[in-house]
């Protein structure tokens, strides 16, 4: 028998334990007007990521499905300018803690893989730009640094940034923060990462080994510079650090699936799209593996409700 027929029940149900996981409050402010709680707005964020809307197709969408909507226990619609003021307020380290919050409902990971890619800001058509002269190779976009599970396709970590970055500068941060949460036994990136902190980081804190691929593979190793460089130079196999492309094949996969391009114009709810986008692919990845995660969920409810 399945516990929950809908998938978007099941992204509900798993939304709501993630929550709990990641202790956000039901409401930011007792002095708010207590019509919607915290867990009702998160999830309608998430879900417009799910099903790729724009705030007013979200309204359009839950204004027919009185199901979703007595599942979630709204009375009344909120208006979309309410979901829009609530992203330009909800805290950037709340959101982060949704993704960390993952740790509880995924088996520990053995592969991972860093690697950044970008979502564009801007709409436009290439081809009606470059009909009108408009410049279109340079086009704005944020940078998304992810460490994701190569197995499992999870996005474990994430960083956001509007400019661009060297990819090492956040990668030793991703790594650190990594190091609290998880115990990988490989690590893999490509050269852009090659930096011999970043191997130190990877060695030490984390605990894996690091296949990162290094540059000038033609220099001999003791013309290297760098002590963790030297060690990982004359053993690196190659046929297994090729597992790297994985990453970019969760890339194709959360693009396709959700989209390429963010559509916010302000900067704090560009990020809060980004990574909703990221909570939703990960809760759609989760749906997708097993059940035990569900009846995991479905046993701890039972508990509560007695």
């Amino acid at each position: 028998m399945r516990i929950i027929e809908s998938k978007f029940k099941k992204l509900a149900d798993i939304c709501w334990e993630l929550f709990r996981i990641a202790k956000i409050p039901m409401r930011f402010s007792n002095f708010s007007n207590k019509i919607y709680t915290t867990y009702q707005k998160l999830y309608l964020l998430v879900y417009k990521q799910a099903r790729k809307f724009t705030y007013e197709e979200l309204m359009t969408d839950l204004s027919s499905n009185l199901e979703l909507r007595g599942y979630l226990g709204l009375v009344r619609l909120p208006d979309y300018t309410t979901l829009i003021k609530f992203s330009k307020k909800i805290p950037y380290a709340l959101l982060d803690r949704m993704v960390w919050a993952f740790k509880k409902l995924v088996k520990r990971p053995v592969k991972v893989a860093i690697d950044a890619t970008g979502l564009s800001l801007d709409n436009a058509s290439p081809h009606y730009c470059k009909r009108i002269g408009l410049p279109f190779k340079k086009r704005p976009f944020m940078k998304c640094s992810v460490i994701v599970d190569i197995e499992d396709y999870i996005i474990l970590a994430a960083k956001l940034r509007k400019k661009p970055r060297h990819d090492t500068v956040d990668g030793k941060k991703l790594t650190r923060k990594l190091a609290n949460h998880y115990e990988p036994e490989v690590f893999y990136a490509d050269r852009g990462y090659d930096d011999n902190t970043l191997f130190k980081i990877v060695f030490e804190e984390l605990g894996a080994y690091p296949l990162i691929f290094q540059k000038n593979q033609d220099v001999p190793k003791h013309k290297r510079s760098g002590e963790y460089r030297k060690r990982t130079f004359p053993v690196f196999d190659y046929g297994e650090y090729l597992q790297r492309n994985k990453v970019e094949t969760t890339f194709s996969m959360l693009k396709r699936r959700f989209g390429f391009s963010i559509r916010s114009r302000c900067i704090k709810t560009q990020q809060v799209e980004a990574i909703t986008r990221m909570i939703a692919f990960n809760l759609d990845r989760v749906v997708r593996m097993s059940e035990e995660v569900i009846l995991r969920i479905f046993a701890f409810r039972l508990r509560v409700s007695y």
